[in-house]
């Protein structure tokens, strides 16, 4: 029987409605304002960063392209690049956050152009900071990277910087707006994207808002808190004025008023097209007085454009969007080399050697072809396609041996996972798991966005190629007939676009599959403010998330079926096995301790009975001069409560005196973390009042007993 386990985790996969979740929130906190400490709603938009780096020119800082290079430039996976970025937004309640961190230079942020820069340690400032500031070279740190990743050996001689904390809140840093990178293209009525056009973005860059460091963090001592990631953080207003900045821009008031139309290329979301509407006259300018002067004749332009009629069909059939065919080489090329991987491996597979096995079996003859073939027909670069495929490859092997031991222990429940994670090659395991990744929508994502960048290298090389081809072979065909000036010929074909201009164009007109509404809005600066990405919520205590959860489950029973939210609650499964532990070790504590004040209350009793057999005769005076019952059994009786008493304040004073020795001890072996022994007052006094009651109640029965006695017996007894 399939044992489908991947298949069930990626099933399970699903988004949340935040958007009424949100609503709900804001109307109904007072019900949860004791439990939750703050709740931060975050959105898809990062502010652009841009700086004039140490080599004098323009740089942008965030969000980052190191992850692009780590990569092989894929856009579909720069987008995780988020996640390691170093500008992060803070939460907006700062009152722990001010108590855990010292400032050690300027002010907290307040304004929605103030930052903070956060130092893992008062005196040093990380290297990757300092590209991130720009003051370094930030493309040496790319190119640092995609050496490591194609196997190079990097060698830096960097001296180490010195700065002030005034050289770090000087640095001069601009917002540069997503909407305004975009340029409108009125001849084909398509919006471009001007990010690599360094002229368009300089002249942004000096009307850019000036992001100003305020001040500079960094941990208490002794303070193991996450609350600050190491880098520059900056306040939500930053997100909000964004949003409300693109929100007023023509762009996406455009894109606003028309959810079905894809404002970059015009085309509705749904639309497939396999070709452009790119006429001749589009491509080519032909100056006809050039060509009189070049002939001294009057040329018929219709005759030439008949000439050339097999060539604009070729060029005609090269503009495409259809990147079908390159997806299925992409996607073939990868299948081929995952089998032929856990084909050639015949051994077992460690986790921490991955990306050696990974590396070797792309440098091997059958793998170099499949490369080299790719690259002949794409023109994408051989480097460029063995670190992508190497990354893919890795974490397809990182799949297997964590799919492998989860395999292992439903089978054999015993089976223990090593610290480095292990796996041997299972065949009918190894189909599953390979199918599952390489339909995942991440690796789908990646083969998309790589397909779009096979097809348009091969169309720009087809279409200027054929260009070339046009103008080479009307020149040869003009000069041959005649005797002509073979350069005014050449001069009178030009063509309309630069290689730049023809690749904004052709991107602008292209539309991914995986491009929607929202995409769209979010690339230009703008999101619902009603609709965040993420909602973070913080705790007061453990409590206080257990009484979340209710209030979730309530809003759950509420809403239809759509809107649900579904969660996991890891922190609470895991509380949940350490509560059960802690529970098993309580009452093995508890039956320990009660056995102990049974016995303890029988060996009171015992006492008190020897207590009152040696004191048989002093008993028989009490009651010969007229001591009553009650008053014999009051004297053990207040023995008894005295011992106790004076037990309870005895095991107290002890307590107290050694709570102090354990802290330092338990501080000494495991760290200045908030963990300490303690014995509240109140808590102190219920046990003294316990020991009194349970040494009045082993004192009864004797006491009971010597109030019986035979005055006339006690008398009489030696």
């Amino acid at each position: 029987i399939e044992k489908q386990y991947i298949t069930s985790m990626l099933s399970s996969v699903s988004t949340n409605d935040l958007k009424s979740l949100k609503k709900y929130l804001e109307k109904n906190h007072h019900k949860i304002e004791n439990d939750v400490s703050n709740i931060m709603y975050t959105y898809s938009i990062d502010p652009n960063v841009y700086t004039i780096d140490a080599t004098k020119k323009i740089a942008k800082l965030n969000p980052s392209n190191l992850f692009n290079s780590m990569m092989g430039g894929n856009t579909i996976m720069s987008s995780y690049s988020s996640m390691a970025s170093i500008y992060t937004e803070m939460v907006d309640d700062r009152t722990h956050i001010e108590a855990d961190y010292n400032l050690l230079a300027g002010k907290w942020p307040e304004a929605y152009d103030e930052m903070i820069v956060v130092l893992s340690e008062p005196n040093g400032i990380s290297d990757l900071l300092v590209y991130s500031l720009g003051l370094r070279d930030t493309k040496e740190l790319t190119a640092m990277v995609t050496k490591i990743m194609s196997g190079e050996t990097v060698n830096v001689d960097n001296k180490p910087m010195t700065l002030t904390y005034d050289d770090i809140m000087n640095v001069d840093l601009r917002l540069i707006m997503p909407a305004d990178k975009y340029r409108y293209n009125e001849k084909y009525r398509v919006y471009e994207d001007m990010s690599e056009d360094e002229e368009y973005m300089n002249s942004l860059y000096e009307k850019a808002l000036k992001l100003k460091i305020v001040g500079i963090v960094c941990a208490k001592e002794g303070k193991n808190t996450t609350a600050l990631n190491p880098g520059i953080s900056y306040t939500s207003k930053l997100i909000d004025y964004i949003i409300d900045y693109s929100k007023n821009t023509e762009i996406v008031k455009k894109q606003l008023a028309n959810s079905e139309v894809d404002i970059f290329s015009g085309k509705r979301f749904d639309e497939k097209k396999n070709n452009f509407d790119f006429e001749f006259t589009d491509l080519v300018h032909i100056d006809e007085e050039k060509l009189k002067s070049a002939f001294n004749i009057n040329i018929d332009t219709n005759e030439i454009t008949n000439e050339t009629k097999n060539y604009m069909e070729e060029i005609s059939n090269s503009i495409t969007t259809d990147t079908t065919p390159a997806k299925n080489s992409f996607d073939d090329s990868l299948k081929s080399l995952a089998t032929n991987l856990f084909d050639s491996i015949d051994y077992e597979i460690v986790e921490s050697n991955i990306d050696n096995i990974s590396n070797e079996f792309l440098d091997n003859y059958q793998s170099g072809e499949i490369l080299s073939s790719l690259e002949e027909n794409y023109i994408i670069p051989k480097d460029v396609l063995k670190t992508t495929y190497s990354g893919l490859l890795k974490g397809l092997l990182s799949a297997y041996v964590k799919g492998y031991n989860a395999y292992m222990k439903m089978q054999d429940p015993t089976y223990e996972i090593a610290e480095d994670p292990t796996a041997i090659i299972v065949p009918e395991l190894t189909g599953t798991i390979v199918n599952s990744y390489l339909n995942s929508a991440a690796i789908q994502g990646v083969s998309n966005e790589m397909a779009k960048a096979m097809t348009e290298a091969k169309m720009k090389k087809e279409v200027l190629t054929k260009v070339g081809e046009l103008t080479a072979n009307i020149t040869s065909k003009f000069a041959a007939s005649f005797n002509v000036d073979q350069d005014k010929i050449a001069s009178a074909f030009t063509l309309n676009f630069g290689e730049n201009e023809l690749a904004r164009v052709v991107n602008a007109m292209m539309n991914p599959n995986d491009t929607t509404w929202k995409s769209n809005l979010i690339a230009m600066g703008y999101q619902d403010n009603e609709e965040p990405t993420y909602i973070s919520i913080y705790f007061s205590s453990f409590d206080g998330k257990e009484n979340f959860m209710s209030f979730l489950d309530n809003y759950n029973k509420k809403v239809s079926e759509e809107k649900k939210i579904r969660y996991s609650d890891t922190t609470g499964i895991l509380m949940s096995s350490v509560k059960t532990i802690v529970n098993a070790v309580s009452y093995v504590l508890i039956a320990f301790v009660s056995i102990s004040l049974v016995v303890s209350s029988i060996m009171i009793g015992v006492i008190t009975y020897i207590s009152v057999y040696e004191r048989t005769k002093e008993i028989g005076i009490l009651r010969a001069i007229g001591a009553s019952k009650a008053n014999i059994s009051s004297i053990f009786n207040a023995e008894t409560f005295i011992i106790g008493l004076l037990s309870g304040i005895f095991g107290i004073g002890i307590s107290y005196t050694f709570i102090p020795i354990i802290n330092k001890v338990l501080h000494h072996y495991i760290g200045n973390v908030p963990l300490r022994a303690m014995l509240p007052i109140k808590n102190a006094i219920v046990l003294i009042i316990l020991a009194i009651i349970l040494t009045l109640i082993g004192g009864l029965i004797p006491a009971k007993a010597a109030s019986r006695k035979d005055p006339v017996e006690a008398l009489r007894s030696e």
